[in-house]
Parts: C-alpha cells; sequence; structure tokens
C-alpha cells in the first residue's frame, strides 16, 4: 500500500507542480508525520523532490526529472484517455479511479488536447445524473462489502424490491449493468441500471466464494437459455445492410432473393414481440408457428386502439 501511495504522490506533485504536506496528507488520508517520513523516501530513491517555505510554497520535483510513460505510445494513450476523460464524469468519487487517471494524465498532460478525435459517451440518455449517484453507491457498496436495496422493474414490467450483495458494475452492448447475488432469488443476476429505482445502502455482508469470470458467464448463459426460444426472423432487402447494428454477422444469412434471415435465441416474453415490431414491416416470423400466432394476436389488440 504505501508503495503506490509513494507512485501516486510522485505522480500528484509532478503534474500540479508545487502540493502542500497538507494536501496530500488530506488525499491519501494520512498524518502530516506520514506524509513527511513519504518524502524522506522519495528523495532515497533519487527523486529530487525540494520544498518551498511560506505562503504558496509547498513540494515540488525539481525540472530535471521526468516520469516517462513506459507502456504507451502518444497515439495509445490518446485513445485512452478518451474513455477515462467520459469515466472520470462517472466515478468521479472514485479515489483508485482517480489515481489511475492521474498516472496516465500526468504523462500527457501537454500533448493530450493536441488531437481530440475521440469522444466517447457511455452514460444513459434518460439518465445520466442518475447514473453517476447510483455509480458512486455502488462503489461504495463493493469497496465496503454492503448490499444494495432497490425497486427493479423485469422484463414483463413486474416491479419487486432486492436485496443483494453486490460484485460489479458492467459495461456491456451500451448498457450498464450491476452484477450480484440476489438475495430474493437466491442466485447471481445481472440487473440492468436505467431498471433500478430507489437506490439504498444496506447493511455490511460476509462475501462469498470468490466466482471466475468464465463461471459467471456461464451462469447468466444459462439462465439465458433457459427462459429462451429459437427464432426465425426474415427481412427484407431494404434493411439488411443495417442488421449488423442489431444481430451478430454469424446469425445473418443472405437468401438468393435478396432477403435476410437471423436464426437466434431469444426470451419467450412480450418484449420479443415488442422487438420484432420494432422493425416494422421489414421483419417477419417464420419460425416457431406459436410465436407467428403470438403476434398476430399483439397486433390485432395494438389495432384496437386505433379503431375510431
Amino acid at each position: 500500500m504505501r508503495v503506490e501511495r509513494l507512485l501516486s504522490m510522485l505522480l500528484i506533485i509532478s503534474q500540479k507542480g508545487t502540493v502542500t504536506g497538507k494536501e496530500l496528507a488530506e488525499h491519501f488520508e494520512v498524518s502530516l508525520r506520514t506524509i513527511y517520513r513519504d518524502i524522506e523516501k522519495l528523495g532515497e530513491a533519487g527523486v529530487p523532490i525540494a520544498a518551498i517555505g511560506g505562503k504558496g510554497g509547498g513540494y515540488y520535483i525539481m525540472e530535471q526529472y521526468n516520469v516517462d510513460n513506459l507502456f504507451l505510445n502518444e497515439e495509445e494513450a490518446h485513445t485512452f484517455m478518451a474513455v477515462m476523460d467520459n469515466l472520470n464524469v462517472l466515478f468521479g468519487k472514485n479515489k483508485l479511479f482517480n489515481d489511475v487517471v492521474l498516472k496516465f494524465g500526468q504523462t500527457y498532460k501537454q500533448e493530450r488536447r493536441a488531437s481530440d478525435k475521440w469522444s466517447i459517451n457511455m452514460s444513459h440518455f434518460s439518465m445520466e445524473e442518475e447514473l453517476k449517484e447510483y455509480l458512486v453507491l455502488m462503489n461504495a457498496a463493493i469497496e465496503e462489502s454492503k448490499l444494495l436495496v432497490f425497486d427493479y422493474i423485469n422484463r414483463r414490467l413486474e416491479v419487486s424490491e432486492r436485496t443483494v450483495e453486490p460484485m460489479q458494475f458492467a459495461f456491456s452492448r451500451g448498457e450498464w449493468y450491476l452484477v450480484a447475488f440476489c438475495r430474493s432469488r437466491q442466485d447471481y443476476r445481472r440487473f440492468k441500471l436505467v431498471r433500478i429505482h430507489n437506490l439504498k445502502l444496506g447493511s455490511r455482508f460476509e462475501p462469498r466464494e470468490s466466482v471466475s469470470k468464465e463461471r459467471m458467464n456461464q451462469i447468466f448463459e444459462e439462465g439465458y437459455y433457459r427462459r429462451s426460444m429459437k427464432v426465425t426472423l426474415r427481412f427484407t432487402p431494404r434493411i439488411g445492410m443495417q442488421l449488423t447494428e442489431h444481430f451478430p454477422r454469424e446469425k445473418m444469412k443472405e437468401t438468393e432473393d435478396g432477403h435476410y434471415i437471423v436464426e437466434d435465441y431469444f426470451p419467450h416474453e412480450e418484449g420479443l414481440m415488442k422487438y420484432i415490431l420494432s422493425f416494422g414491416k421489414d421483419c417477419e416470423v417464420v419460425d416457431p408457428p406459436v410465436l407467428r400466432e403470438e403476434m398476430k394476436k399483439y397486433v390485432a389488440k395494438i389495432l384496437i386502439s386505433y379503431n375510431d
């Protein structure tokens, strides 16, 4: 832990130019005495740190010393920092994340504005401010092993209160998710953040035995297929070129007449019919027959609203 603090301290001083001992103590939440010892250790390691007394003074690194980036070239760093800039808005209160941004931003503090080719926004348009608050709470819950309690709207539009043991938050296919062990369902679940409401911190819990990433993916995949059915969809030539926005290429097949066939597994629920209808007249259910019949009835119910 001390080595990490020394490295972060070095980068903070290098980036800001001059930093007081009090500022460093507050940042790392340690005593001034500890900061003095750390500064002494950096000096013993060959880092030329000097101090200026009085108002406006503090510690600084002498000009001949440079903190070089040993891992990324300039173009790679620009790409990485574009992602970091956006995540910094969401994770602004996460100390560990801030230290990572600091370490990369330090090296490119002069060059990084030379090219603004990358602009990445990973927030959700409908809940940007709420997302920031949720990520802060979730981060605190994960770090402190605290339960999270919230109302969740499932795919069937049913609302239920959930108490979960948070493990991680993840960004996948354009959406943010909370991965956790759900005490209500007694299983691991992945909760979409836009469906979470009234999020609150709960009491501490004893963390469960670690589950590998491979095993976790297997759990979610098995759960997905349990509630899914194999569906064959046919799309018109007009929309065919846009299908890669919605389906993996390996699931698509072009027919001799220019139409496109997509075969994949989808959860058998109302949300599937809404999804199919989002393609309008350019999509037809080929198989299974039960879904074709459900689609006919669903469309008929929609038409009732337009019978004046």
